[in-house]
């Protein structure tokens, strides 16, 4: 419940302004800054850290060691120190103070790019982005702020990405398509551990994780519907084997357990059925990986060169496809709107994809993108429709529940 929400259940007469304070007390709600202070305070850090990147460029040279680095770390401590005054002990300006926090931890990464420069250090890129993570990774514990642990989950994943996009990379070099299948199990996991934070102390990170599980896990694998995208060139070794057995089992075990987490209003049918779903749709991924065709190189002797695997891009459509629907009654189950609207999108994504899948011959294209393009702009009108027909529903639920709940 939200400020905002006891704030109006007052204005509707449904409790008293004592009943009022003390629900506010008891909950410790505060009550939210606007959208608009939100974007300006956002805007401005955005402006405050650039325009320190570039005072120090413009002056780098006159502008002795020990001043660039007292500079940086006073910026990134006061900025931290700031918003714990306005988010904790002020009380009245929490975005400002998540702002803050934000601000905080991006001047940590420009810190160690400036120690970096300053002393010369010749290191990996992907190991800038490891300390990044590193540095920031425990402090959305600390402070219990969501913004931080989104960022937090942003600069894992410019880790990751950076990693395996590097032709040093810990597992033996770049991965190319094969970083999709990785991105889509560590998606999963991401998924399954916001699911396992409801209703515990940390329910406040549940959200972030699962929206960004959800987006990694879908996204990360849509490219692969694409029937050009059945190939790639990668190194495989005992690392890469393993770190996909790894994931593979850490994201399946998280998706279990999340499922099974008695805080999700879900029936036991559901449960199942949505577990099943997400695990074969890993399984899939990870057997079509394993089990297509290899062919050494000469030019490239590390590295193997997949054949398309006959009918993948099909099987992945029909598997994507029926994820993204049953994620609609799913996030209805759940009241979950983020959930309802991804759901959506990816039915009309995947349905584009396998239209331009089933093209051939330049007559037949143009045949059908003509009769694709009006099927397309009629099925976005019946899926906006249907989208906000499951959106009003879910809000009239959940104002009836509230209404219900607070007169009992």
């Amino acid at each position: 419940m939200k400020h905002a929400d006891v704030i109006r259940l007052e204005e509707l007469g449904l409790i008293s302004t004592d009943q009022r304070v003390k629900i506010i007390e008891t909950l410790k709600l505060r009550e939210e800054g606007g959208r608009l202070l939100w974007i300006l305070t956002v805007i401005g850090v955005l402006l405050t850290l650039a325009g320190v990147v570039l005072l120090i460029s413009s002056n780098w040279d006159v502008i002795p060691r020990g001043v660039k680095l007292a500079a940086g770390i006073g910026l990134m401590v006061g900025a931290w120190i700031g918003g714990y005054h306005l988010r904790e002990n002020n009380g009245h300006s929490p975005k400002v103070g998540e702002a803050l926090y934000v601000f905080g931890a991006g001047m940590w990464l420009a810190n160690i790019a400036l120690v970096g420069q300053i002393y010369n250090l010749s290191s990996r890129t992907p190991n800038a982005f490891l300390f990044w993570f590193a540095g920031i990774a425990g402090l959305p514990w600390i402070l219990r702020s969501k913004a931080l642990f989104t960022l937090s989950l942003v600069s894992f994943g410019i880790w990751m990405g950076v990693e395996y996009g590097s032709n040093d990379g810990f597992l033996g070099g770049s991965l190319n398509e094969t970083s999709l299948i990785l991105f889509h199990f560590i998606g999963l996991a991401l998924y399954g551990w916001g699911m396992s934070m409801r209703g515990s102390r940390w329910n406040e990170f549940a959200g972030p994780a699962e929206k960004t599980g959800l987006l990694t896990a879908f996204f990360s694998t849509y490219p692969l519907c694409w029937k050009w995208v059945g190939w790639n060139w990668m190194v495989w070794n005992p690392k890469v084997a393993v770190a996909l057995a790894v994931l593979g089992v850490l994201s399946a075990g998280l998706i279990y357990l999340g499922s099974r987490n008695p805080a999700l209003e879900l029936t036991p049918q559901w449960r199942r059925t949505w577990f099943l779903v997400l695990a074969a749709m890993g399984a899939w991924f990870a057997a079509a990986l394993m089990l297509s065709e290899q062919q050494g190189s000469n030019s490239h002797p590390r590295y193997f060169f997949r054949e398309e695997v006959h009918g993948f891009s099909y099987v992945t459509i029909l598997i994507m496809g029926v994820a993204s629907l049953l994620m609609l009654p799913v996030g209805i189950a759940l009241r979950r709107k983020f959930m309802v609207n991804l759901g959506v999108t990816f039915v009309a994504l995947v349905a584009f994809a396998a239209y331009i899948d089933l093209m051939e011959s330049m007559a037949f294209t143009g045949g059908m993108f003509v009769l694709s393009g009006i099927f397309l702009v009629g099925f976005g009108y019946v899926l906006e429709r249907r989208r906000r027909t499951l959106i009003a529903r879910m809000q009239s639920a959940s104002s009836s529940d509230s209404s219900t709940s607070t007169l009992s």
